[in-house]
């Protein structure tokens, strides 16, 4: 079974959620990512980045984030 990323639409092997936009994205399309806790990661992709609510969201580690 193929995966394809949600943001460049590349086949990919992995993929991560964002936490923002909730896409699954690619490695290449993910601008960065961060353990909050043990088990959770939080991942902001590229067009996420872009928006300054949620990049501030993202550096106070916010996992919950209104659209």
């Amino acid at each position: 079974m193929a995966l394809y990323c949600e943001r460049c639409k590349k086949e990919v092997y992995k993929r991560e959620l964002c936490n923002y936009c909730m896409r699954k994205v690619c490695n290449d399309c993910e601008k960065s990512a961060q353990r909050v806790k043990k088990l959770t990661r939080l991942v902001i992709c590229k067009d996420c980045w872009g928006k300054m609510p949620r990049r501030q969201a993202f550096k106070n580690k916010a996992t919950s984030m209104a659209q």
